[in-house]
């Protein structure tokens, strides 16, 4: 991986500038810091105005592992792209796909809350249902091992055997057949006719999109992992301003 703010990512940032490229990035730890509740993530005031500056100079979206609906009501309107449940969730997605994801999903949870309600709350682990995939958090866990094997435990119980996404404190659960975030990436770059894109991202759920390994899509983390497959990495979630800076200033 190569630090994105030196003069090679720079002018890998700057070629993207040339066609009509999509400009996509994931929310949480990535446009908003990592927060211990969840429902308190918000965008920083300069992270919000550069967003907006690129959305009015070239196609911008964000996909996230949140609902849509809790999508928009942190950014609002000023993203046009909007894509949640980590890909399930869009207009990109098939009604009739997104209502048999909804079933399997209303089913699984029905499971958790009539065997294993106790637990949970006793454990800690808290179940945040989305409509079309959910999670497991566990950061205010006082056991976090405990917690962890008692997910596990849970996950176990589900049938279809469920798509596990790790992410930082948190399992994520959806339907093998669920779309997924880079399924969802080069749909949306198909739609908006665009022939490239940037994604930024910051923790396994991302890695859906860098491991396309697409030479189209300039991807980079949040933070070096060298078992990653971003091509870039940026040092610190507050390094997001300056790249939103570059692309806004050189955009249109």
């Amino acid at each position: 991986m190569d630090y994105l703010l030196t003069d090679k990512g720079r002018e890998n940032l700057e070629l993207l500038l040339k066609g009509r490229s999509l400009y996509a990035f994931d929310f949480d730890g990535t446009l908003a810091k990592i927060v211990p509740d969840p429902s308190a993530a918000r965008l920083g005031r300069s992270v919000r105005s550069w967003l907006e500056a690129l959305v009015k100079r070239a196609p911008t979206a964000v996909i996230s592992g949140r609902s849509l609906e809790d999508l928009r009501s942190r950014i609002g309107t000023t993203v046009p792209y909007l894509i949640g449940n980590h890909g399930s969730e869009g207009s990109h997605v098939v009604l009739e796909d997104m209502q048999l994801v909804r079933e399997t999903c209303h089913r699984w949870l029905q499971l958790i809350t009539d065997h294993f309600q106790a637990e949970l709350a006793r454990s800690g682990v808290l179940v945040e249902p989305k409509s079309y995939s959910f999670s497991f958090h566990y950061r205010t866990a006082d056991q976090r091992h405990a917690a962890r094997a008692l997910i596990s435990r849970i996950v176990a119980e589900l049938s279809p055997s469920p798509r596990i996404v790790l992410g930082k404190s948190v399992v994520n659960v959806m339907p093998s057949s669920a779309w997924h975030k880079g399924t969802a990436l080069l749909e949306c770059m198909r739609r908006l006719g665009c022939t490239t894109a940037l994604y930024v991202g910051d923790d396994e759920t991302d890695e859906d999109v860098f491991g396309l390994g697409d030479h189209r899509i300039l991807t980079v983390r949040i933070g070096k992992k060298n078992t990653s497959s971003a091509r870039f990495f940026l040092k610190r979630q507050t390094e997001i301003t300056q790249v939103l800076r570059l692309l806004a200033e050189k955009c249109g």
